[in-house]
């Protein structure tokens, strides 16, 4: 055989043309080329493809379809407005006891029913809600020895109910806790309050100055109702001296009752 022909393998044909070892070895190395090359290309072109995180997205997980015009309109930031609605309360007290802490008088207790009106003052104080707060109650019932002495002491084992009426328009209440569930506060009120015969002495007066101060909890009922208890609530009577005997009276109570969230006229822009 010649020695500048390379040796030829017929293996088959396809098309009548015969496939030589050389031309293989040259058809083999395009092949491997190609693989190396284009197949990292086609794996990442098969893989799903990333879409960036819109800041919007991150910031919220409901999606602001666009509107016909192309401008985004974002959706309103609502603020709990419930913290801030003014409160009505209907409240009744109930004695735990005869206590002497600032008067003299024994065998004297009070029973209460009442309104308490809350209105919040802009901002908070100490990280509370301050409220301007005014009660009246038109329910007092007084129990007191029938007959006393000078400075109010029961002179027999007999009591008498004397009723009476109270207005406190000096008020102030703050409650901590936002809008959660159970929101503790303390409250102050000062007033009068006229009973329908004198109070306490014969030689006292009808009317006197009524002070309260309480520390109690509230908490949520439904969205507009809650449920208020104050289990230390200090109620005192006295009159100022502006009779003979100012023998006082001082009380330690509970009260509760329910608190309905009157609803502010938001403005729409």
């Amino acid at each position: 055989m010649p020695n500048d022909r390379l040796c030829e393998i017929e293996s088959g044909s396809f098309n009548n043309n015969p496939i030589h070892i050389g031309n293989l070895h040259f058809y083999n190395s395009v092949i491997l080329f190609a693989l190396i090359f284009l197949t990292p290309k086609v794996a990442i072109s098969q893989q799903s493809p990333v879409v960036p995180a819109s800041p919007l997205a991150s910031s919220s997980r409901e999606t602001v379809p666009a509107p016909a015009n192309g401008f985004v309109t974002m959706p309103k930031q609502t603020s709990d407005h419930r913290s801030q609605d003014p409160e009505v309360s209907i409240m009744g007290m109930i004695p735990d006891g005869d206590y002497r802490l600032f008067s003299a008088t024994v065998r004297c207790n009070v029973w209460t029913v009442g309104v308490e009106y809350d209105l919040a003052f802009p901002g908070t104080f100490l990280k509370a809600r301050a409220d301007y707060a005014t009660e009246i109650l038109p329910v007092v019932l007084l129990s007191q020895p029938d007959v006393s002495d000078f400075w109010g002491n029961g002179l027999g084992p007999n009591q008498r109910l004397v009723p009476g009426l109270s207005i406190l328009p000096i008020g102030f209440r703050f409650r901590w806790r936002g809008n959660n569930a159970v929101r503790p506060y303390v409250v102050g009120k000062l007033g009068a309050i006229v009973f329908a015969r004198k109070a306490l002495s014969q030689a006292a007066s009808n009317a006197n100055f009524n002070i309260q101060a309480a520390f109690g909890i509230q908490m949520r009922l439904t969205e507009r109702l809650d449920l208020r208890v104050e289990p230390f609530e200090f109620f005192h009577v006295s009159n100022g001296y502006m009779a003979a005997s100012n023998p006082g009276m001082d009380e330690l109570a509970t009260r509760f009752g329910v608190t309905y969230h009157l609803r502010k006229k938001v403005q729409e822009r």
